[in-house]
């Protein structure tokens, strides 16, 4: 019996010791990077525009669900990225409505999003993310 108990008392010690230390690890912050977005990673901003280059149906989802649509584009910075991985020439990316998801009629209709249409962002390099002010939650 005594060690059965000390089984369970061990295990509850290891556990308690493992959620001290996340809680540690989930605290800690450099307080010269100031705000962040998805972890304590500084972010590099780089301005530029987005041209919209296709919308096509999404084949994601089940066919019972909200119609989506898949929106390439294109992004040009005003400067130079001197992050290699964030280099944006020649490349397309897609454009994510909200919760991450291909956009739907609504979101595009809201936004009027159609081919050619050009829009003020930031390329957020560290990981790559892109931020459109214009089109945030409007419905």
């Amino acid at each position: 019996m005594t060690k059965k108990f000390f089984s369970k008392s061990g295990v509850l010690f290891i556990m308690s010791l493992f959620m001290v230390f996340a809680l540690f690890a989930c605290v800690q912050r450099d307080h010269k990077a100031g705000g962040f977005v998805g972890g304590p990673c500084q972010y590099k901003s780089y301005p530029g525009q987005a041209t919209i280059l296709s919308i096509t149906d999404s084949q994601a989802g089940a066919p019972d669900q909200i119609k989506r649509f898949d929106v390439k584009f294109s992004f040009t910075p005003q400067e130079k990225i001197e992050e290699s991985f964030g280099r944006a020439e020649g490349k397309t990316f897609n454009l994510y409505g909200n919760n991450w998801q291909y956009p739907d009629q609504e979101f595009l209709r809201v936004h009027n999003i159609q081919v050619g249409k050009v829009l003020d962002g930031n390329l957020r390099a560290i990981p790559v993310l892109f931020d459109f002010p214009a089109l945030k939650q409007k419905q």
